[in-house]
């Protein structure tokens, strides 16, 4: 029989029930938390990042437990895997608060030890974060759990009377927070404390035992149409969280090390394990650093100002999607709207996101970079950017590298057949690197043009035949081992010391041709053959990529020039992807026909 009186103890089976009631009740209502998030930034995702926290979760309290400290493991645990955002960071730092302070008492199934532990985690809950704003969830934290330690003997009533304190508290937010005033909504992270705890409270109170399903569902970003109008411009770009495991610093040392290089930073630590939050322009130097202290074993990285201008003002009704592989200027894609599925990329044991977290002369710098490997977006990532863009757009059409050289248009066709309304086109581009990146361009212009979607996607099936890329490179071993090329005919060009030029054939396979006998003979051919193909067809625009040999890139750039009477569209660095296979040095030249040929 349950016990409720303080100093008896608390059933470990009622306890599951109530941390499942909660996460249940906080999931039903994620899209309202993404509506009214408005505060650190308007990203719509509170009830998202909140409800990947409660799913955890629920996978990790499925079966039974036989103590509260068991309970409170498990809860802790899974807050530091599954906790996304500021609010879901300072979730399970609370969490893990409660759990580490019950370690310490004798008694850790009463009552007493519960409502002291919910009480003193408090202060773990704000050293969460580098600096607290009073209005916000931790606000509603410390006043549900002040008003359980009042003297009330009862837990059902504590509990009662706690959860309208929580209520007051999340009600006054507003009158704490200007911009949540403005915009007449509370904290969706507090919104988010309050949901948790209602259900929470609702499993102690209830008179029969709660059996609440537990699902292994999906959690996908639910963002809303909603556009707050006082919300300002993030001076900090990417929302970057990163899960490291093997910590030895503390809290307050990773915070120290952190705080010059963003803000909202928010951090939760417990038995070696740390969840990183922080909004910054360096993602990179971000990780290179926790790459020191820790193995990072997980990490995510949001491009925030993107959104906000998508949120702010649209430049299409069609949102136009491609993938990291397709290199473009960074500025193009920001300027143009452009949403892009980053590549993953392992080195050794840390994952790194293509473009964001690692640059390719990065990689290039690093000794290992033969032990890299690359994977596509995961169906995951590609349904949570859908669920973003569904909400803003009329429809979605998706251009990804040539489906020859990576899953990535499987993956992506995939999580399109999944969704419903929102009309998604997902074309295999049949190239790579600058040639995609030209397609993009292409599509963009069209889209910008006003043209139907049915008569853009037509002309982008059609374009992708009239892309080309001529690739230089200085050592052939990359692409051999990395198969990008028919290993035969590699392995040979290699032994007797030829420089082939790298291309795509028609259904984006990479294939050896024109031989030359030095590099110099090699970038002659390939210089030679862009000038002849537009003779013949002629050459809407071009453009220049290079492997960390910018100056290379420049001298081709002003010879096609002089030869074809106009400059790049762009000369860029590739992505880190194409840098595995291509190698440092490398050199590539992608051109776009004119659709018919010249009479």
């Amino acid at each position: 029989m349950e016990m409720t009186q303080v100093n008896q103890s608390i059933d470990p089976k009622k306890l599951r029930l109530a941390f499942q009631q909660g996460a249940l009740q906080l999931i039903q209502h994620k899209q309202r938390l993404n509506q009214i998030n408005v505060f650190p930034v308007s990203d719509g995702d509170t009830g998202s990042n909140l409800a990947s926290l409660m799913q955890a979760i629920l996978e990790e309290t499925t079966d039974e437990s036989q103590t509260v400290i068991e309970v409170f493991e498990k809860v802790a645990d899974a807050s530091l895997i599954g906790a996304r955002g500021n609010s879901g960071i300072i979730f399970a730092q609370y969490f893990n608060g409660i759990y580490n302070h019950l370690l310490k008492l004798e008694e850790t199934d009463s009552v007493k030890s519960f409502l002291e532990s919910v009480k003193v985690a408090i202060t773990e809950a704000y050293q969460a974060i580098e600096r607290p704003v009073e209005g916000t969830i931790i606000t509603v934290i410390r006043s549900w759990a002040e008003a359980l330690s009042n003297g009330e003997p009862n837990l059902e009533n504590l509990l009662s009377n706690a959860l309208l304190t929580a209520k007051t508290a999340l009600e006054n937010t507003p009158n704490q927070l200007k911009v949540l005033k403005k915009n007449q909504v509370v904290d969706a992270g507090a919104q988010g404390f309050y949901f948790f705890i209602e259900g929470f409270t609702h499993a102690f109170v209830a008179k029969n035992d709660l059996q609440p399903e537990v699902k292994q569902q999906k959690i996908t970003l639910d963002y809303s149409k909603e556009n707050h109008a006082h919300v300002t411009e993030p001076t900090e770009r990417y929302c970057t969280e990163i899960l490291l495991d093997q910590v030895q610093l503390s809290k307050h040392d990773l915070q120290e090390q952190l705080k010059d290089f963003g803000d909202s930073l928010v951090i939760a630590v417990n038995r070696g394990k740390a969840r990183i939050h922080i909004h910054t322009n360096k993602p990179a130097e971000v990780l290179a650093y926790l790459s020191i202290v820790g193995q990072p074993i997980q990490q995510k990285a949001d491009d925030m100002l993107l959104q906000y201008q998508v949120n702010k003002q649209r430049k299409a009704p069609i949102a136009l999607v491609t993938d990291s592989i397709a290199d473009l200027p960074a500025e193009y894609l920001l300027n143009n709207q452009i949403h892009v599925l980053p590549m993953n990329i392992l080195i050794g044991e840390t994952s790194y996101i293509d473009k964001i977290t690692i640059q390719s002369d990065q990689f290039l710098a690093m000794d290992q970079r033969t032990a890299a490997t690359s994977s596509q977006p995961t169906l995951k990532t590609v349904e949570n950017l859908f669920s973003f863009l569904e909400t803003r757009y009329e429809a979605i059409l998706v251009i990804t590298v040539a489906g020859k050289l990576s899953g990535t248009f499987h993956t992506v066709k995939e999580a399109a057949k999944r969704r419903s309304g929102t009309r998604i086109e997902v074309v295999d581009s049949h190239q790579n690197s600058a040639a995609q990146g030209l397609l993009v361009m292409a599509a963009n212009e069209w889209i910008q043009a006003g043209r139907s979607f049915d008569e853009i996607v037509a002309a982008v099936l059609t374009k992708r035949d009239q892309m080309n890329i001529l690739v230089s490179v200085d050592d052939l071993n990359p692409m051999i081992q990395s198969g990008r090329i028919p290993q035969a005919v590699g392995r040979l060009a290699k032994t007797v010391n030829l420089k082939p030029i790298v291309s795509l054939d028609p259904l984006g396979e990479g294939k050896l041709s024109n031989f030359a006998f030095s590099q110099a003979g090699n970038e002659k051919k390939i210089l030679t053959e862009v000038v002849k193909a537009n003779e013949e067809k002629v050459i809407k625009r071009y453009a220049l990529i290079h492997a960390d040999e910018l100056a290379k890139a420049q001298r081709w750039g002003q010879e096609l020039q002089n030869k074809l009477g106009f400059a790049p569209s762009f000369i860029t660095d590739v992505s880190t992807v194409v840098a595995m296979s291509a190698g440092g040095g490398s050199v590539a030249v992608a051109y776009e026909l004119e659709e018919g040929e010249v009479n």
